[in-house]
């Protein structure tokens, strides 16, 4: 399934999923019932507990086979008095999910929080559909893509570095003739 990250700052990650081109693919048994309406956002490179920093504030739009949202959210590890499993965010539809399910409306989903994030400790991340039960070993279910979050500029330090440089310029220009 093709995802992006549009925005991974300290203050909001959000990821979006095109209809039509995506599509879910079991890459071995499917996740068994209820297990099969989540879509998990996780570290590829094991159970990274340091990239999650607080509690997110979340908001989604789309669908999957005409199946919205139930409930989306974060879980920093950090806070699990139980032990940890990763730090994790998560979609929740209303009703399971199947193999070969499209994404009939185009996703987007933004979490935010102040320092919510560290983009600096994970160099990609990967989209997993459900589980495989409970307790379920890394990556929890079937692997659904990777996207490096190393590409994903932060906008307002563009924006701020092009209006220096056009700042500048005026500066020079002014000075010289």
């Amino acid at each position: 399934m093709i995802f992006t990250i549009d925005t991974f700052t300290p203050d909001q990650l959000t990821i979006s999923i095109p209809a039509g081109s995506a599509t879910l693919d079991a890459t071995g048994t499917p996740p068994p019932d209820s297990d099969a309406s989540y879509l998990y956002i996780i570290d590829p490179d094991g159970l990274n507990e340091n990239w999650i920093l607080g509690d997110t504030s979340s908001s989604v739009s789309g669908a999957i086979n005409g199946i919205g949202f139930f409930q989306h959210g974060s879980f920093d590890s950090s806070l699990d008095p139980h032990g940890s499993s990763g730090d994790v965010l998560y979609l929740d539809f209303n009703d399971p999910l199947s193999d070969g399910d499209t994404v009939t409306s185009a996703i987007t989903a933004t979490w935010s929080g102040s320092n919510a994030f560290d983009p600096s400790a994970v160099s990609s991340l990967s989209l997993i559909w459900g589980e495989d039960g409970y307790p379920s070993s890394y990556p929890f279910g079937d692997p659904q893509g990777t996207t490096s979050t190393s590409a994903v500029p932060d906008t307002g330090s563009t924006a701020a570095l092009l209006g220096l440089g056009v700042a500048a310029l005026a500066f020079a220009r002014r000075r010289l003739g």
